[in-house]
């Protein structure tokens, strides 16, 4: 039997103003604190079956390197869970940190896994 791999490529990157601001505008949110997920099933051009952003406000951690570290916290938890995620094709999702302190990486990772578990409830897509 075959694992399946943990990458993250940079294809998957979502990086397209329009995408963005079609995902804020009509997405559906996933709140489990300090992390809340905004997703939406939407046609795009590229073969990938998601694309996936991180953000964490400046309002809220004003220092880069801490908002660097913890956009590479959620990547590195995502990266390693994406393989659970069953979602309908072509597929655009922003990952938002909201709390003003540092996070740890457990933390990151359980709240990621309890957004993932919320998105497979029927009715979700």
């Amino acid at each position: 039997m075959t694992q399946p791999r943990h990458t993250l490529p940079r294809k998957r990157s979502l990086k397209r103003k329009l995408l963005i601001d079609a995902l804020f505008k009509e997405g559906h949110s996933v709140v489990v604190y300090p992390l809340r997920l905004v997703y939406l099933t939407i046609d795009y051009p590229d073969e990938v079956p998601y694309m996936v952003g991180f953000s964490v406000p400046k309002k809220k951690i004003k220092k880069a390197v801490h908002r660097n570290r913890i956009k590479r916290l959620m990547r590195e938890s995502f990266r390693l869970q994406q393989h659970q995620l069953a979602l309908p094709e072509k597929t655009i999702m922003m990952w938002i940190y909201m709390d003003n302190k540092l996070p740890d990486y457990e933390t990151i990772y359980q709240k990621m896994a309890l957004i993932i578990n919320e998105l497979h409830k029927p009715n979700r897509f």
